[in-house]
C-alpha cells in the first residue's frame, strides 16, 4: 500500500491527524483530514504572528471599495428619490396609470441604489477600522519584538560580563578569596534586579568554586 505496509498489517490504519490514537497537538485530533495540510503549514510558519499579509488584504479591499464609488451617486439618492416621488404624485393626480407605473419602477431602482451606496460606505468604514486595528497590532508586535531582542542582547552582554569578571578574579586571587568576591558581586547585582539575576547567581558563585 502507499504507506509501505501490507493491507492486513497496518496498511489500512489511519496515521497522523487522522489517527484515533493521536494524543497530542491539542486541537489537531478534532480536525478533518482535509485540514491537516493547512494546519501543519500554519504551525510551522515562522511568520505566523505577522499581520503583514492581513494588512495587505485589507488595503486591497479598501482600494476596491473606493473604486466602486465611481458608479455611486455619493449619497444623492435622496434628491433623486424626492424628484421621482413628486413626478409620481403628479401622474397620480392626472390619473396616468402607465406613467405612475414607470415612476414607481424608477422609485424602486433609486431606493435599491441608495441602499447599495449606504452599504458600500458601511463596508468602507468597517474596512478602514479593520485596517487601523491590524496596523496598530502589527506595530505593537514589532515594538515588542524589538524590546525582546534588546532584552536578549542585554542578557548576553550581562552573561559575558559575568564571565569576564569571573576569569579576572580567578586569575589574580585564590579560590577562597575569589568565592567571597564573586558572592559579593552577585549580591549587589541581585539587589538591582532579583529576577534577572536569580539563575545567574548560581552560575557566578558556582564558577568560583571550580578549579582554575
Amino acid at each position: 500500500m502507499p504507506n509501505g505496509r501490507c493491507r492486513i498489517h497496518g496498511g489500512k490504519s489511519l496515521g497522523g491527524l487522522a489517527s484515533p490514537l493521536l494524543k497530542h497537538a491539542r486541537y489537531s485530533k478534532s480536525l478533518p483530514v482535509r485540514l491537516a495540510g493547512p494546519y501543519l503549514v500554519a504551525r510551522n510558519d515562522p511568520d505566523l504572528h505577522s499581520l503583514a499579509d492581513e494588512i495587505g488584504v485589507a488595503q486591497a479591499r479598501l482600494e476596491e471599495l473606493f473604486g466602486r464609488l465611481e458608479t455611486s451617486d455619493l449619497g444623492h439618492a435622496w434628491i433623486s428619490l424626492a424628484a421621482t416621488w413628486r413626478l409620481f404624485a403628479k401622474h397620480r393626480s392626472a390619473g396616468d396609470v402607465p406613467a405612475m407605473t414607470d415612476a414607481l419602477a424608477d422609485f424602486e431602482a433609486i431606493v435599491q441604489r441608495g441602499q447599495q451606496d449606504y452599504l458600500l460606505w458601511q463596508d468602507i468604514g468597517g474596512t478602514i477600522k479593520l485596517l487601523s486595528t491590524l496596523r496598530l497590532s502589527e506595530h505593537r508586535r514589532l515594538v515588542d519584538l524589538q524590546v525582546m531582542m534588546s532584552a536578549l542582547d542585554a542578557e548576553k552582554l550581562f552573561s559575558g560580563t559575568q564571565m569576564i569578571v569571573r576569569e579576572a578574579v580567578l586569575a589574580h586571587v585564590d579560590i577562597s578569596t575569589a568565592r567571597q568576591i564573586l558572592t559579593r558581586i552577585q549580591t549587589e547585582l541581585t539587589r538591582l534586579d532579583p529576577e534577572q539575576n536569580r539563575m545567574a547567581r548560581a552560575r557566578v558563585v558556582g564558577a568560583g568554586t571550580g578549579s582554575r
